[in-house]
């Protein structure tokens, strides 16, 4: 008993000394954990817990805010993307969207405010487990910094993080079926699990891993070309087929039925209209960036590749990882050039700028810190902080005195603050029309994208796609159609695209940043869907303007009785004509037109090579020459290679609303100038557009509505 007390309190005294030792090694051995949890904390959303909190809305007017608040609140109404409604995005997105909106009072406020908090944080999360499957050797201060950097200038998301995630993953599993740790067919079987779960993430998310597991099937087999693994490499990929048909089947029969193949079909669909339809032309800033980025992210791995040593137990300087995550590098950048404005552009380059940042990363010794050097030095100069510490400042700041009303300057509607007071005052008319004019299960209906009414009437909005100007082309229009019918939907709203020509730039800004309509991309709302416009039109009739650019609409259906269109030909001859230049012109001729017509429709086949699915189509637009000596140039788009039927409406936009009004003399203004020229001019959006070889124009019709009496 002696000893031991007297031992004890020489125990009690060297505890605190030992405790002080570990410290700093606990901190340093799980710092790549706590820079996760510090970026989670950054973006951590004060409504959540401050629920009476409002919200500062951005003064941009952006038409995804639609849809960011549209799907949430359709996630809470029960309507999945996949099964009720097709999307880009998928249904373990909008879960996700909607895991803080469970949890809080439903307003427009707070769905700003959290619907891409849970999103960001799993982006953050898979980043940090990326890192560990390809830098397992690195102390976790290394990942934590390249964590870091990557979240602060590389704008994480979903759509970016997960295809690297499961790139890594899948290198990882072919190296350990290599290694006799994991059997092949379990790394097929696995890896088909993993595709079909990111197609419910998002289309493009599935496609993009699909590619990554087959980058890394071709990367493994080049690698060990020498060792007698062919027979493994098949029995994965045959594992991989049989497990994705399989699980394609499962998947239908929560979406539909078990081989119905609804939901691959339509996300398959909106991903292939995405090159055609929404190419957007790219700046000299964006070029500029994605070719430097290009060249320093080549310049990394052929250093790596010819100077690195080779260590089996680093992953960055094996060939198969410097082959397959090049490769797949590469083909995310696609993304890039299609859509190619400068944050679209930076996120293309996610998956390149991320595996070059592991190889300089994963340098020891003497280059380790030039390394991190070189890819702090690239981020800073190339991209844009997203994140900063000052956000950790201000949560705390509005979590000990929220502020629960906008201050001076700021219009509130459902706890959100608009720096312009015309969108609280849009949003309050259009809700009350629609409270008014339909029950609380009723859905609605606005045409093209505005769906954000729908959250402010807490009303669902009807139709098979998310936003109705997505509808390009005949098959999507039909599945935006479907949704249409069948179904109870009394009341709607039209927001008529604005006539930009006619409006100075400081309207315009402001009619843009009110979510009122203007031609997406500059190609007309009514060219891009006009099938759902001709729906519209014979469902619906207009009983007032609510505001500036919004138009009150009640269901009609005996219009589509009375209200049908008379074509006839313009008189143009059909031919093709080839194209032998990147910028060309086609002067169709003078159209035979009548007192009357309406719309113009060509149906056209636009023949591009084989190409321009690695590009994207050139600008194509129609030049209306009318008797009064005005001239009109209005964007189009057609897919490539198909017989396509395009419409326009020759006159001012707004024009287009008479058409609903119940009395058919107020259709059409009084007097309209007729056309006396019709030309198509095909000119490149920029560098990557492709020229197409020629242009068929099979036929050219006139079209007038006409309303038939009733006997």
């Amino acid at each position: 008993m002696v000893m031991k007390l007297d031992v004890a309190p020489r125990r009690s005294r060297a505890r605190p000394r030992q405790a002080e030792t570990q410290r700093p090694w606990l901190l340093a051995r799980s710092c790549d954990v706590l820079a996760v949890l510090l970026l989670m904390l950054c973006s951590f959303p004060a409504v959540w817990l401050a629920h009476r909190s409002v919200t500062f809305v951005p003064d941009l007017g952006l038409i995804d805010d639609n849809w960011h608040l549209d799907s949430t609140f359709k996630a809470l109404r029960g309507i999945w993307i996949g099964r009720d409604v097709a999307f880009t995005h998928g249904p373990i997105f909008q879960a996700l969207s909607s895991v803080p909106a469970r949890s809080m009072p439903l307003s427009l406020g707070a769905l700003y405010a959290t619907w891409d908090t849970i999103p960001l944080w799993c982006a953050a999360v898979f980043v940090y487990l990326a890192l560990r499957l390809i830098l397992p050797e690195q102390p976790p201060w290394k990942r934590a910094i390249l964590l870091l950097l990557l979240a602060t200038f590389w704008e994480t998301s979903l759509r970016s993080t997960v295809p690297v995630l499961l790139f890594a993953y899948f290198l990882r599993a072919w190296y350990a079926v290599h290694a006799g740790r994991m059997r092949s067919a379990y790394a097929g079987a696995i890896g088909a699990v993993l595709c079909v779960v990111a197609f419910l993430v998002a289309a493009d998310v599935g496609i993009y891993t699909t590619a990554a597991w087959f980058i890394c099937w071709i990367a493994i087999a080049v690698e060990m070309r020498h060792q007698h693994f062919a027979r493994k490499l098949f029995a994965g990929l045959s594992a991989f087929g049989l497990a994705a048909l399989i699980l394609a089947v499962i998947v239908n029969s929560f979406m539909a039925r078990p081989f119905n193949f609804k939901f691959w079909r339509d996300s398959l669909a909106q991903v292939a209209a995405y090159r055609w339809a929404t190419p957007v032309a790219m700046t000299r800033e964006g070029t500029r960036h994605l070719l430097v980025a290009l060249a320093m992210c080549a310049a990394i791995f052929v250093l790596q590749a010819v100077a690195g040593k080779r260590l089996p137990s680093r992953i960055t300087q094996r060939p198969a990882f410097l082959l397959g995550a090049f490769g797949f590098g590469l083909a995310v950048m696609q993304s890039a050039l299609v859509r190619s404005d400068l944050g679209h552009v930076i996120i293309g380059e996610f998956a390149l700028i991320f595996f070059a940042a592991t190889i300089l990363f994963s340098f020891r010794g003497k280059s380790s810190i030039a390394g991190m050097v070189i890819a702090v030095a690239i981020s800073i100069a190339f991209s844009h902080p997203v994140f900063s510490p000052a956000g950790v400042v201000h949560l705390y700041r509005q979590l000990r005195r929220p502020m629960t009303q906008c201050p001076p300057g700021y219009s509130a509607f459902d706890q959100a603050c608009y720096a312009d007071p015309l969108t609280p005052r849009m949003l309050a008319s259009g809700r009350d029309f629609l409270s008014r004019n339909s029950a609380g299960k009723d859905f609605i209906f606005v045409y093209p994208y505005q769906t954000m009414f729908g959250l402010a009437a807490r009303r669902n909005v009807a139709g098979g796609l998310m936003q109705a100007y997505t509808a390009s082309g005949p098959g999507l229009s039909k599945l935006e159609i479907s949704g249409l019918e069948g179904r109870r939907v009394p009341a709607a709203l039209y927001l008529p695209d604005a006539n930009y020509r006619r409006m100075s730039e400081a309207d315009l800004a402001s009619w843009s940043r009110n979510y009122l309509s203007v031609p997406v991309d500059g190609i007309p709302n009514f060219t891009r869907a006009p099938e759902v416009w001709f729906w519209l039109v014979r469902h619906y009739r207009s009983v007032e303007q609510l505001t500036p650019g919004v138009v009150a609409l009640l269901r009609d259906d005996s219009r589509a009785s009375r209200v049908a269109w008379q074509a006839q030909p313009l008189g143009l001859p059909a031919r093709t004509y080839p194209i032998v230049q990147r910028s060309s012109s086609i002067n169709l001729g003078a159209p035979n037109w009548r007192s009357g017509f309406d719309f113009i429709r060509l149906r056209m086949t636009v023949r591009y090579p084989i190409w321009w699915k690695l590009r994207k189509p050139e600008r194509l637009q129609l030049e209306i020459t009318r008797a009064d000596g005005s001239l009109e140039l209005q964007s189009f788009i057609v897919q490539p290679n198909i017989s396509t039927d395009v419409w326009f409406y020759p006159w001012d936009a707004g024009d287009l609303t008479g058409y609903f009004n119940a009395d058919a003399a107020q259709w059409r203004p009084p007097a309209r100038s007729s056309i006396i020229g019709l030309r198509i001019v095909a000119t490149p959006l920029d560098w990557i557009s492709q020229q197409p070889e020629a242009i068929s124009i099979e036929s050219t019709e006139g079209v007038r509505l006409v309303s038939i009496p009733q006997p």
